[in-house]
């Protein structure tokens, strides 16, 4: 077969109920290359502060619905719907939640 299919129902969330929802669909797509994330954050979440140094994974955040609001290295970067960044793997980011919606968000990544 030449594709695979997979959603939320797939994959257990590795975020808490309460903050939203983050969903890893690579492994039930059988990606060889590319990570792709379905990350949902209630008002006043965040994701954690992270980098890939030491890899070539880059990432993708392209916001579905909301506003992202992401710290990139020392600046700010806030997206809405339809937009997205690319942040180098060495790069520390962190994203947040700072609206007063639910905020949807399609994270891609790959060396």
């Amino acid at each position: 077969m030449g594709y695979d299919t997979a959603g939320t129902a797939d994959v257990d969330s590795v975020v808490p109920d309460e903050w939203g929802g983050m969903w890893f669909l690579r492994d039930a797509l059988d990606c060889e290359h590319v990570g792709v994330t379905l990350l949902e954050l209630e008002p006043g979440g965040k994701g954690k502060r992270h980098d890939h140094d030491g890899t070539d994974h880059e990432e993708v955040y392209l916001v579905v619905a909301g506003e992202l609001t992401v710290e990139v290295g020392d600046e700010t970067v806030t997206l809405g719907n339809g937009e997205a960044v690319r942040v180098d793997p060495h790069t520390t980011r962190q994203v947040f939640n700072r609206g007063d919606a639910p905020l949807r968000v399609v994270v891609a990544g790959a060396p």
